[in-house]
């Protein structure tokens, strides 16, 4: 509903003499028949149980037809309740009909409706389809990272070779560095050849030592467990023919530093960096 949408307030005059007073807030003016409301009468009007329906065709009405409001199609996403019914005869054929008054579940809408055009029950609330954007919410750069050191190590392990350690230097002054420059040049050189992460690691101060890197870009898996397995996977099959994957599993480093993350497309890069004990 717009700042354009008209509240009209129908007074009705009830069998027995009561005046009943219901609001509607509608887009569009009411299509008033005088030919409509006397082409049927009232058989009886009654209150009746609150019950759930939904609809999307018909339309709402004042009590005795006169007015029309709104079609049902306009509300796919509403639940209906009931309130009173009633039963009308059409003259002409001198067939009945059982009409609903029914106000929506935030009660903003209400009017009359033909009971055929009802169906029983809440309107049924589909699960809208995981956007990208959604997906990548559950991406979790720190969990993908655990994974696939607890892959690496487990590896590692079973060659009888130590488990590698975190390093805090080379994790802040390297392998953070690392997968922000990677989003923009996949490489381990700069334009002028040079060896990047080797300044890095001088610049940390951990230059007296052996170092390596490995890079990965993939896309986000459906779990940050299997985004992991993805990137372990790449570096023991890639074009490389699993060379990063042996790096990582020499004996001579024990320190590493680790970093994962996903762009705007949807793409993880993935940065490791690993050093021998200092020398």
């Amino acid at each position: 509903m717009n700042q354009f949408h008209e509240l009209m307030t129908i007074i009705a005059v009830l069998s027995g003499g009561v005046i009943g007073l219901s609001s509607l807030t509608s887009a569009q003016a009411s299509t008033y028949s005088a030919k409509r409301s006397r082409s049927v009468k009232v058989v009886w009007r009654k209150s009746m149980k609150r019950h759930a329906f939904h609809g999307t065709t018909g339309y709402l009405y004042s009590q005795h037809l006169g007015d029309r409001y709104q079609a049902l199609k306009t509300f796919p996403h509403t639940t209906w309740y009931t309130t009173k019914h009633e039963k009308l005869l059409v003259k002409q054929t001198h067939k009945t009909r059982i009409y609903y008054q029914v106000t929506s579940a935030n009660g903003k809408h209400t009017g009359w409706v033909s009971r055929r055009y009802l169906k029983q029950g809440p309107v049924k609330r589909t699960k809208p389809a995981r956007s990208q954007a959604n997906a990548k919410q559950s991406f979790n750069a720190a969990t993908v990272n655990q994974d696939f050191i607890t892959q690496l190590n487990r590896a590692r392990t079973a060659k009888g070779l130590s488990a590698l350690q975190a390093n805090q230097l080379i994790q802040t002054q390297v392998s953070n560095v690392r997968v922000t420059q990677i989003t923009t040049n996949f490489s381990h050189y700069d334009r002028a050849g040079h060896v990047i992460q080797q300044g890095l690691f001088k610049n940390a101060g951990l230059e007296h030592a052996s170092h390596g890197e490995v890079l990965d870009m993939n896309g986000v898996g459906k779990t940050n467990a299997a985004t992991a397995k993805s990137i372990a996977y790449d570096y023991q099959h890639g074009n490389d023919q699993g060379a990063h994957w042996q790096l990582l599993m020499e004996s001579q480093f024990i320190y590493y530093g680790i970093a994962t993350k996903v762009t705007s497309n949807g793409t993880v890069y993935n940065v490791m960096n690993v050093m021998s004990q200092p020398f």
